[in-house]
């Protein structure tokens, strides 16, 4: 009851029924009949006394609420249960919690998973009810979300109509998405293989790693580079994390294709001159050449005009002044002219590599950032 909430919370605060009296402009009297029972306050003042006591009006009241991110877990890990009673306890939930964006999300992802695998145990009046909730939820959170909130929505919504073939449906809501964010991409993708057109969703596919597969190099690169700054304490096995981080870029960058965009060929770059380093250090200068052979190839094809085309193939990422000095003419010779190429330095194909970077013409500006 309100009189003990009351009592309790002033007591926790040290205050005593006079100040608490003078705190909210009522006289003692009436404090006194709060906590006996006799009376209560005007519910203007319920916010004030919360206030004061530094609590929510609920907790003043003796409401206790349930707390949707414990209870939304258990959902989440009940997989053994059916999606019906899964998804009821999330409307039950809902109706203690209106409006809260876990729930609502949730609710969205389970109407998404529900319909993508059982579907035809639905029957069409149960389909329309989902599907008309779903669009509900998401709307809601359109409206009171933030980016990621209205990306996640959006994005289910789209994976409940790709479910249920309304595959116009679905591009509306794709197209909803943020521009040139990888989950615009991914869901084109997505949909494209719904509609049975598996060379338009690689594509889709392609502009959606081109759009994050960067950034994920660049910190990959820079762990290498963490290694190559220890190899005075332990060479050997520096020098082979070093390595082994490199030739995964490369790898993983020939399998999606290194006629992509110029930021994966200039990762291109770097990972191959690392690997034709490794490869003459382990006396293979062949395998080192090959290396070299690409390296070259790709420097020569991003030295001049990499900025325009960078931003043009990938609207997320920055116009980086880094990536385009790292292919000016000074870095290409700067990379030749590591210790670990002198064995091959009087070698034709090595010397007519600096003959023909010694040769260019830098088109680009040094960057004078950092």
């Amino acid at each position: 009851m309100f009189c003990d909430q009351f009592k309790k919370y002033r007591r926790m605060t040290g205050m005593t029924q006079e100040e608490v009296a003078r705190f909210l402009m009522v006289t003692p009297q009436a404090v006194s009949k709060w906590e006996t029972g006799n009376g209560t306050p005007d519910i203007s003042l319920l916010a004030p006394i919360a206030d004061l006591f530094c609590v929510t009006t609920d907790e003043l009241l003796g409401r206790t609420l349930t707390d949707p991110d414990s209870s939304l877990e258990e959902i989440y890990r009940a997989t053994e249960e059916a999606y019906r009673e899964r998804y009821g306890k999330c409307l039950r939930l809902l109706k203690k919690n209106p409006q809260n964006e876990k729930i609502l999300l949730q609710l969205l992802s389970l109407s998404a998973e529900w319909l993508s695998r059982e579907k035809d145990q639905l029957s069409a009046d149960e389909t329309a009810e989902l599907i008309s909730a779903a669009r509900d939820y998401a709307q809601t959170l359109h409206k009171k979300g933030g980016c990621a909130t209205r990306t996640r929505a959006h994005g289910l919504l789209a994976d409940i109509y790709m479910a249920v073939g309304e595959f116009s449906r679905a591009r509306e809501e794709i197209e909803c998405l943020p521009s040139g964010r990888y989950t615009r991409s991914r869901m084109l993708g997505n949909l494209a293989l719904n509609e049975k057109d598996p060379a338009q969703a690689r594509e889709f596919y392609r502009e959606s790693i081109s759009d994050t597969l960067p950034w994920l190099f660049w910190d990959m690169e820079r762990i290498a580079q963490s290694y190559s700054a220890s190899m005075q304490e332990d060479f050997k096995t520096n020098r082979s994390k070093m390595d082994e981080i490199y030739g995964i870029e490369y790898a993983v960058i020939h399998a999606i294709g290194a006629e992509g965009t110029p930021l994966l060929r200039h990762h291109l770059c770097n990972a191959s001159i690392r690997l034709a380093q490794k490869a003459v250090w382990s006396g293979d200068h062949a395998q080192a050449f090959t290396f070299l052979d690409e390296f070259m190839a790709n420097a020569r094809s991003l030295r001049s005009g990499m900025a325009e085309s960078t931003v043009a193939s990938s609207p997320v990422l920055p116009d980086s002044p880094r990536a385009v000095r790292a292919l000016t003419k000074e870095s290409v010779l700067f990379r030749l002219s590591w210790n670990a190429f002198n064995p091959l330095r009087s070698h034709p194909r090595f010397i007519k590599y600096r003959e023909e970077a010694e040769a260019w013409e830098d088109t680009i500006p040094p960057s004078s950032a950092d």
